[in-house]
Order: C-alpha cells, then structure tokens, then sequence
C-alpha cells in the first residue's frame, strides 16, 4: 500500500497542479469573457468533449488495463501490438469526426444556439487528432505505471495553454474572436503535449508490433466503455442545448438564458469538480494495480481476491475523503469565495446549494473506474443508462419550476443512483464492505459541524479577503484534528508508521 500512496501523492500532486492552473484559466476567462460568451465557449467545449470522449475515451482505459496484464506477463508484443491497434481505432475514427466536422457544418449550426460554436469546433479539430495520439500513449504509460511521466505532460500541456492563450488575449497579431483564440491556445496545447508523449514512449523502450493479435480484442472491450463515456459527454451536450432553450421558452431572453448556464458551468461546476481531480488521481494509480488480479473478474480466476478486496475497500473509503473536503468551504462560504473569484454571487449560491453533489459524484467516478478495471464494463454501461434517465427527466421537466437549479437536482439524482447501482455489484461479487459507510457518515457529521462554525466566523469579519482567508483556516485545521482523531480513512495508521519507518 505504500508504493501505491507513494504513486498517488505524485499524480495527485501534479493533478493539484494542473487542475489549479486549469482553474486561473477559468478565472482568466471569466474576467476576459461576458457570461453570454462564456455560455457559447461551455456550448462548443461540450460538442469538443462528445467528439473526443468517442474518439479515444474507451480505448485507453482497456489499452491500459490490457497493457498493465502484458506488462506483468512481461509480453512486449502483445503491449506494442495493443498500443498499434490503439493508434489504428483512433485515427479511423478521428478521420470520420474531422469529416463530419468540415463538411457538413450546417447539421451543428442546427444544434447550436450561436453559430460562433461552430467556427470554434473547427478550430479545436487539431486538439481532437493530436489528443487521439496522446490518449493512446498515455494508457500505455498508464498500464505500464509510469505515473510521472503522465503527470508532468498534463501539467506541460496546461502550462502551455496558459501562455499561449495569454499571448493571444493580450496582443492583436492574431485576428480572431476571443472563443476562437481560446480553442486555438488549446489546439496548440494538445499539438505540444503530443509531442512531448511520443518522445517519452519511445525513450522508455516503447514500441509497435502487428495489430492483428489484439485489434479484435481492444475494439470488443473498449466498445461499452467508449459508450459509457460517450453517452455522459453527449448529456452534457444535450444539457448544454435544452438548458437555455428552456430557460427562454419560461421568459428569459437568449443572451440571459445562455448567461445563466455560463454561470453554472463555467463558475459553479469547476468548483464542484476539483475532488474530481484527486479521484482520478487515485484511479490513476489503483486501476492497474487492481487489473493486474483480474483483467475479467466473472470469467477469469481471481490472483488474490482479498487484495483486491482491500484496494477496492481503501478505494472507497479515500474517496469519501476527497469528497466531503471542501463540503464545509462551501456551504459556508459558497457566495463569498465566488463573489471573490468571479466576482459573481449567484455563483456562489448555486455552490451552496450543489456542495452536496460532490460526494454522491465522487462514489460514481470511483465505482465505475473499478468496474471497468475488473472487466464489467458492460455493467457500468448499463447502470449509467438507467441513472442518466433521471438528469434527463430533471432538465426537461424542472427548469419550468426551479430553473438552473435543475442541473443540480438532475446531476444529484443521476450520481446517486448510478453509485447505488455500482456499489450493489461490488458487493455481489463479494468485494467491498461496509467500512466507507461509516467514514461517509463520520465525514459528514465533521463537514456540518466545521461548516457551522466557518459560518459564524465569516459573518464576524466584514473584510471580503480577511473573512475568507480566517474562516477557511479555521474549517480546514478543524477538519485536519477531527479527521486525525476519528482515524478517518486509516490516515492516523499511515502518518505512525510513515513516522517509526523513518525512526
């Protein structure tokens, strides 16, 4: 378990990282840009985020997992030849996507609610190919557990999507709108951070073998997850459509409607998502680890099933952690810390209202990443199917009633069920407890009370800056002992003997 902490602190330090610069640049934005254009640019990024997640999502997280096999079996050919079939999949596919996109633009001017959108996808169609090429690379450094070097080409291409788009706002050499110059600073990034992989995988002995031994293999396993995650980028797509269309058919104009969803998901959600991050960092790092006791857990012997039931119990128990963090933060201090950052209050009242979201969101991303590990894709398939019908019941039915806050409720229903749902087949198979039940309780029992107090502190203070700065400190020391003391998570375990190694 050490080596596995060890791995994680490093993708999740680098993570941190890129996440953080990830979030300046929304703040960057958000400043540069009017909620009506941020609204087009959260539009286009979600027609991008459909695209890339069916070209690549589903190959890469079998490749790895394949991979991870091979790489303990030590079968280099199957490993290049896994990759080559990767690289095959994806570059048909990119093909087809980059045809649609450039012939046929009228069928996405229909979709859209703003023909800038449109221009802004051809522009991000370079990021699409170059990402295809990364994605695959990665998963095969992924399988290989070359953590590192997965995480310092993220933060790469993050740092170098910062310069370029800072460049490019403020100097006018480039003659383009403001969304387009945003889809061009990614596109370069993605060339830059290609780059970069390719030359990582082959200085780490990477190669190519004939696809045949594993084309048939990768396309059948790689198929329900690319569903899965295509399925969730395009209800984000449908979201980002419905939305401001129901927004305007109960009174709000198209600038106000396509504002209101700006502020949601530009401002709101990226707060919402920042465990998110720490989560895929421990997905990162257990997946591999995990696939190597079984690749197919309902047709091949398990290695070691009480290994595998340890992990996928740590798993859990790590990520109720992660995901109750900021819970407090939040519920205290959701409009003053948007108010701050955004310079934007309903913001913040949509993050007091959705701060609960975090933790049903965090147990789904987990759940279905384990599934996926062990080989029942098709059954994470099949759960998010049926929860995902519960966001589309909300966005469709609500907005009338509740407006925006129909997202929230949407997202809150789908995440719950869909973690319900995994975590029943987890337990079918006889490997996850009941441990992370009482750490979920436990932490949010700690998240109220630290939230109450961060409250009372804040309304103290009537400095903006001082009053978040003290009442954040304040809620995250009181976090910080009561974690300790309550051994949340086995945290008071790994601290004593990290602390009598070194002695």
């Amino acid at each position: 378990m050490s080596k596995l902490l060890k791995a994680m602190f490093c993708v999740t330090f680098f993570s941190v990282a890129t996440r953080a610069l990830g979030f300046l640049l929304k703040i960057y934005l958000s400043r540069k840009m009017s909620p009506e254009l941020l609204g087009s640019y959260q539009v286009a990024m979600s027609i991008f985020g459909v695209l890339m997640t069916f070209v690549s999502s589903g190959i890469p997280t079998v490749l790895s997992r394949n991979i991870s096999y091979y790489f303990g079996q030590k079968d280099k050919k199957a490993i290049g030849s896994t990759v080559t079939s990767g690289l095959i999949l994806t570059g048909f596919i990119c093909t087809l996507v980059s045809i649609i996109v450039l012939f046929f633009p009228d069928l996405l001017n229909k979709l859209f609610t703003s023909n800038a959108s449109t221009e802004m996808l051809k522009i991000l169609l370079p990021a699409l190919i170059f990402s295809s090429i990364y994605e695959v690379l990665r998963g095969a450094l992924w399988g290989q557990k070359r953590f590192f070097a997965i995480s310092f080409t993220e933060f790469i291409e993050q740092v170098a999507r910062i310069i370029i788009i800072i460049i490019l706002f403020e100097t006018t050499f480039v003659n383009l709108s403001l969304t387009n110059k945003t889809a061009l600073s990614l596109s370069i990034a993605c060339i830059i951070s290609s780059l970069i992989v390719i030359v990582i995988y082959i200085k780490n002995g990477g190669n190519l073998a004939s696809p045949k031994y594993e084309f048939g293999k990768l396309l059948k396993t790689s198929t329900p997850i690319t569903a899965v995650k295509t399925i969730s980028s395009a209800f984000s797509s449908i979201i980002a459509i419905i939305i401001p269309i129901k927004l305007m058919d109960f009174g709000f104009s198209s600038s106000e409607a396509l504002s209101e969803f700006g502020i949601i998901m530009g401002m709101t959600f990226p707060l919402l998502m920042i465990p998110s991050t720490l989560i895929s960092s421990l997905a990162v790092t257990m997946i591999p680890s995990i696939s190597e006791q079984s690749n197919d857990f309902d047709h091949l012997e398990v290695k070691n099933k009480s290994v595998l039931r340890n992990k996928i119990n740590f798993a859990l128990k790590i990520t109720v952690v992660f995901s109750t963090i900021l819970l407090p933060i939040y519920l205290a201090l959701g409009k003053p810390i948007c108010s701050f950052i955004f310079d934007n209050e309903k913001a913040g009242i949509y993050l007091t209202a959705a701060s609960f979201l975090m933790l049903p969101l965090g147990l789904s991303q987990i759940t279905s990443s384990i599934l996926n590990a062990i080989g029942l894709e098709l059954k994470s398939l099949k759960n998010y199917v049926i929860s995902a019908l519960f966001l589309i019941v909300s966005i469709l039915f609500l907005p009338k009633y509740i407006g925006t806050y129909s997202l929230i409720v949407g997202y809150l229903a789908m995440s719950t069920i869909s973690s319900i749902l995994n975590i029943a087949m987890l337990k079918k198979r006889n490997i996850l407890g009941n441990a992370y039940i009482k750490t979920m309780i436990t932490m949010l029992l700690i998240s109220v009370m630290c939230a109450l107090l961060g409250y009372f502190i804040s309304n103290l203070i009537s400095n903006l800056f001082i009053s978040i700065f003290i009442s954040v400190g304040v809620i995250v020391v009181s976090m910080a002992m009561l974690i300790y003391s309550f051994n949340i998570a086995d945290f008071k375990i790994i601290i004593m003997k990290k602390v009598l190694r070194k002695s």
